[in-house]
Formats: C-alpha cells, sequence, structure tokens
C-alpha cells in the first residue's frame, strides 16, 4: 500500500469546508460542502490552473493531464471537470488508462492498485462501498465498479481490464474516479434512455446573418497525443446524447490501440463495437472502397497528365501504401477528379444537411494534410465529426476531439468532400431525423 495512504488522511467529507489550503489534500475539493461545487467558470480556473489544468471548452471543461498533484494519495494521469449552469457537475480522475500509460500494469499490479484505491477511498469517506453496475456486454471486457454515496456526492470507482487468452496477454484497460453531486431522483449513470427527437432539435442553431446552421453544445473532449481519435469522438457523440461515458471505457470496447487504427475500416469496426456495447445503431452513407479508388487514381492520372502534374505511380503487386499514394497527390488536380463523381457529392452535401438538421453529428473520416485548415494539423487518417453546414459560403462546419480551439471549424465543402474517406452516423434508440 502506497505510504502516503494512512489515517491522519481520514476526515467526514460531510463537514463544511470554507477554506482550502495550498497544503490540503486535493479530496477535500470534493467534500459535500466542499466550495468547489460551487465555484464559478473563474475561481475554479485560477485555482486549478497551477495543478495543470487548462479548459477544453471555455466554462463548460477543464482538463488537467497529467495533474500536478494527487487524489487519493495517488497520481493521476488525466482528470477532467465539467461544468453544468456555471459550476462543477462531475469530476473524472484517471488513475491509470493505457492510452496515456507509457508502462502497461501487470495484471498483480493492475490488482494492487485497485484495492489500495479502494482502501484509500473507503477510508477516506468512511462510508462502505456498494457493487456498481457492471455495464459491458462484450464478454472479452471485465469491468466493475464501487460505488460510495455521501449525503451529496456520489463517488463511482470504475476499473477494467482484458483478460488473458491463450492468444493474447492480460491488459490493463482503465481505472477512473468520478465524483458528481448527486440526488435520489437521478436515474443511474448506466441508464440508456430513449431519446426524444424534438428535445435533440433544439441544439440545432441557426444564424440568418452568416448562413450557419450547426448543432450546439457537444461536449469537448480532448484525446491528447494518442491516436484515440475514434474513442474521443464516440465519446462526443455519446455524451451528447446522455451517456455517460469516457475515451478510455470506449477505447476497450473499440479495441483501439494508443499509437492508431486510422483506416476507414478499422475506425468502422471501432464504431460498430462502440454502438453494439451501448445501444446504438451505426448506419454508413458514404465508405471507402478498394476498387473505386483505383478507378479514381486511373482517372487521377489522365487529368494530371493533361494538367502537366506527375502521375503517381500504383504498385501492381505486393503491398500499396495507401498514406504514401495521398502524399504524392495534387491536391487540386485530385480535387477536381473527385468533384467529377457529382451524385456521391450531391449525396455527400444531402446526408450533412440531413443529419444536422435532425440535431445528429456525423462521424468523419478524413485524409489530413492535403489542404490548409484553420488549425494546422499532421497528415494521415483521422476521424472527427461534421456539425454543421453554411449554404451562402459553400462550406461545412466540423470539429476535432483535441481540444480548446477545435471545437467548431470551417472548410470549403468540395475540400472536405476530396478529402473524405467515409461518413457515418452513431444514432440511439428513438431518434427520428
Amino acid at each position: 500500500m502506497s505510504p502516503l495512504i494512512r489515517l491522519r488522511w481520514v476526515f467526514p467529507l460531510v463537514i463544511p469546508l470554507t477554506v482550502i489550503a495550498n497544503s490540503d489534500p486535493l479530496e477535500y475539493w470534493l467534500a459535500d460542502s466542499a466550495p468547489f461545487w460551487s465555484w464559478e467558470a473563474k475561481t475554479f480556473y485560477q485555482k486549478a490552473k497551477p495543478l495543470g489544468f487548462r479548459w477544453t471548452t471555455q466554462d463548460r471543461s477543464a482538463r488537467a493531464a497529467p495533474l500536478k498533484g494527487q487524489f487519493f494519495g495517488h497520481d493521476a494521469y488525466e482528470v477532467v471537470v465539467r461544468f453544468e449552469d456555471g459550476s462543477p457537475e462531475n469530476i473524472m480522475i484517471s488513475f491509470y488508462n493505457r492510452g496515456d500509460s507509457t508502462t502497461p500494469l501487470t495484471e498483480t499490479e493492475f490488482q494492487a492498485e485497485v484495492r489500495e484505491l479502494i482502501s484509500a477511498i473507503t477510508s477516506t469517506l468512511r462510508v462502505q462501498p456498494r457493487p456498481g453496475n457492471n455495464q459491458s456486454r462484450n464478454n472479452k471486457v471485465r469491468d466493475d465498479s464501487r460505488i460510495w454515496q455521501r449525503p451529496k456526492i456520489q463517488f463511482e470507482l470504475a476499473y477494467s481490464f482484458t483478460p488473458k487468452t491463450n492468444r493474447t496477454p492480460f491488459r490493463a484497460e482503465f481505472i477512473r474516479l468520478t465524483a458528481k453531486e448527486f440526488t435520489s431522483a437521478e436515474i443511474p449513470s448506466h441508464a440508456i434512455d430513449r431519446v426524444n427527437p424534438y428535445e435533440i432539435r433544439k441544439h440545432v442553431t441557426r444564424d440568418p446573418e452568416k448562413g450557419d446552421v450547426f448543432i450546439d453544445n457537444i461536449p469537448m473532449v480532448d484525446q491528447g497525443p494518442k491516436g484515440y481519435c475514434a474513442a474521443a469522438t464516440s465519446e462526443r457523440i455519446l455524451r451528447f446524447f446522455g451517456q455517460e461515458v469516457d475515451q478510455h471505457q470506449v477505447a476497450q470496447v473499440a479495441n483501439t490501440t494508443s499509437g492508431g487504427g486510422t483506416s476507414s475500416r478499422e475506425l468502422k469496426k471501432a464504431l460498430q463495437a462502440v454502438g453494439r456495447q451501448y445501444g446504438f445503431t451505426l448506419n454508413s452513407h458514404l465508405e471507402w472502397d478498394f476498387q473505386d479508388w483505383l478507378d479514381e487514381m486511373e482517372d487521377y492520372n489522365r487529368l494530371a497528365k493533361r494538367n502537366g502534374k506527375k502521375p503517381v505511380r500504383i504498385p501492381r503487386t505486393g503491398t500499396i501504401m495507401i498514406g504514401d499514394v495521398y502524399k504524392q497527390l495534387d491536391p487540386d488536380t485530385f480535387k477536381a477528379t473527385r468533384m467529377k463523381n457529382r451524385s456521391e457529392f450531391k449525396k455527400f452535401e444531402q446526408r450533412i444537411k440531413k443529419f444536422v438538421n435532425g440535431g445528429c453529428p456525423l462521424a468523419w473520416s478524413v485524409t489530413l494534410g492535403m489542404f490548409p485548415e484553420e488549425r494546422p494539423t499532421t497528415a494521415g487518417g483521422h476521424l472527427r465529426m461534421i456539425i454543421g453546414y453554411n449554404d451562402k459560403t459553400r462550406e461545412i462546419l466540423f470539429s476535432d476531439s483535441w481540444g480548446k480551439g477545435h471545437a467548431k471549424k470551417r472548410m470549403p465543402l468540395d475540400q472536405a468532400y476530396t478529402i473524405t474517406k467515409a461518413l457515418f452516423s452513431l444514432e440511439p434508440k428513438g431518434l427520428r431525423l
């Protein structure tokens, strides 16, 4: 057990705390009557910035990765605070997650970490935990949780691993603690409600002067340096529709690796797995097809020769490195090639309008690096969201899971279609467009 976990840290969280000193354990933030729960965003940021917090969405969510401090005597890879009505609504503390860890936990280390945290939280809160709800519908996923109920605050420690098999080793996935204000009338966090389509459409915002039509209030998630674009995008969509999950939980279900998994086929598999787990339906609207791509490259080469551009060479045998081929393309020539398929372009535009007007964001698989963007990005495969459109400027509005500054960006519609590899919707029960 960690030497930091001692009885001197035991305190009744029900006591009113009027001052949080710099020397106090960060658990004091989470007491029933702690000022933390009523801090305005400005106050929170003044106090939390030294701990490494930065806004992911101004005044709505903040993230520290890693945290410059400890909760319950343990370091945290990541801490996310989400706000509701101007003050903190919940806090998520990631004590371990596969995506951010450079040294995976062994099975023994994972079990020891969970035991130590349960012991530390129990002795600090002076409340015995009760079992949580096993949410997984996948027999390859082992997840569990413990819940501590204080008068005003509920704590849930969730932990999960992928078990050892004859073919694969044990894999620790995540250990996270969530604390939130709680009333007995609340629906349990694991429940999945049917979506009221009329309520969802209230998030569709129209700006007649500018011409923007977009879905507002989509939670921001910062995936960090991990290759978790599918997991982070899924979390944002699921949270938008009321499902409380995080990207590390989704990553296990989708079997995402921290280093990649960005081909459109892999992204589709990940989204399908997420849909099955949480009762959502994945619909494909545009998909990348290898034979169609080969035909498109032939069309590109013919046009490139006419325009005095260098054609690309596609190997006839062996492995074709698709990413290397894309790097050779002249953007304008490739755009002209793709725009020849007017029916697919029209389908792309119509799907965007239909789903945005209905309040459902689209998961958008793209190839980055072909056209300049508002904020520079690296080249390669990526999953982002389309959240709006503008008929006046002929643009789409999109969002990346990279934190503050990436919530709403724009791109010309023809460029957006050119870099598109696939277009999906992850739809909850009851959604009617």
